[in-house]
């Protein structure tokens, strides 16, 4: 979802979270519900994120984000932040093959907004970063490797199956590039969880596969973003932001024409500050056979501030019942 900077020194637009009206401020159930103003018709979502970061051999490029890949209302979506600096980096020697993405989610990238990217290779590795007015919003460095960034998680059942769970749902929102029911160009993805954890099972979409069926790398991105998202604030019962993304695309070429598994435990959700700010999360995408594509860890930053922006959206579009057990102090 949206993004803030981990640790205690912020963008000097944001001063926390009140500085910065695009990262959820102001956020209500009828401005997340807005329909773009020009859906993609036709389009993959390879085809969306490659128009929107062009980046040359000279290390220079610009970046502009049509409304298909928001998440809150205004801003990018923090794993279509990932997968598009990844799409980039492909003109200075990044290639396809198994790699690590490592995202500083510095600050929130504004939709529909003409930006600069700035690129460079050191060694084996990419990294490109969006900048606007001279600073940076966010960076993402890929590196080669095919070494998992968090041990395998197993779902419930052997081979990736979820068989016999069933759990509750969690909310659609309409435009969101993960979650938007609406979305011409999203996943679409309908995500459930349980006292264990939370999964999706799905088949891709259209727009998420390339020639041959293969899956758009773009797909682990948006989706463990996501459910990163979900996982920090189901454990700490509030709101909040995703900041910072470690993705390892085990096969990120792959034909996979059954159904997949997302799936992220809530024993494996850890605080990583003293304050119990900051939460890293772990999480995985499987084939049907039970093949690992994709594994994350993935730090989401909880906060009263920002439950206070998102409740109301969230309490709009859930059963009372569910909401209840998805966050209790704002079920009254």
């Amino acid at each position: 979802m949206a993004q803030e900077l981990e640790g205690g020194t912020v963008h000097a637009r944001c001063e926390e979270i009140d500085g910065n009206s695009r990262m959820a401020g102001g956020m209500n159930p009828r401005e997340y519900s807005t329909r773009p103003r020009a859906g993609p018709t036709g389009e993959t979502v390879g085809e969306v994120m490659a128009a929107a970061a062009r980046l040359g051999s000279d290390g220079r490029g610009r970046f502009f984000a049509p409304s298909s890949l928001q998440s809150w209302p205004g801003i990018v979506h923090g794993g279509g932040l990932v997968a598009l600096l990844d799409t980039a980096a492909r003109s200075l020697g990044g290639d396809a093959h198994p790699r690590r993405l490592e995202g500083r989610l510095t600050s929130s990238v504004p939709l529909e907004t003409a930006l600069d990217l700035d690129g460079h290779a050191d060694g084996g590795a990419v990294t490109v970063t969006i900048v606007e007015s001279g600073q940076p919003l966010t960076s993402v460095t890929i590196s080669p490797g095919a070494a998992l960034t968090t041990d395998p998680i197993e779902p419930a059942g052997p081979g990736g199956r979820l068989d016999g769970r069933e759990g509750w749902p969690l909310p659609f929102s309409d435009q969101c590039l993960a979650c938007g029911a609406h979305n011409p160009l999203g996943l679409q993805l309908g995500l459930r969880f349980d006292p264990d954890g939370v999964w999706a099972r799905f088949v891709p979409r259209a727009p998420w596969r390339g020639p041959g069926g293969r899956l758009d790398p773009a797909l682990p991105a948006v989706l463990l973003d996501e459910m990163a998202w979900w996982l920090g604030a189901l454990v700490t019962k509030e709101g909040g932001l995703t900041n910072r993304i470690d993705l390892t695309l085990s096969r990120p070429d792959a034909v996979a024409p059954g159904p997949l598994t997302a799936i992220g435990r809530f024993d494996a959700v850890a605080p990583i500050d003293r304050r119990r700010t900051f939460w890293r999360t772990h999480s995985a995408l499987l084939a049907a056979d039970g093949t690992v594509l994709a594994t994350a860890a993935i730090v989401f930053r909880a906060g009263a501030d920002y439950s206070t922006r998102q409740m109301a959206f969230f309490r709009s579009r859930t059963d009372p019942e569910i909401f209840a057990r998805m966050f209790p102090n704002y079920a009254g």
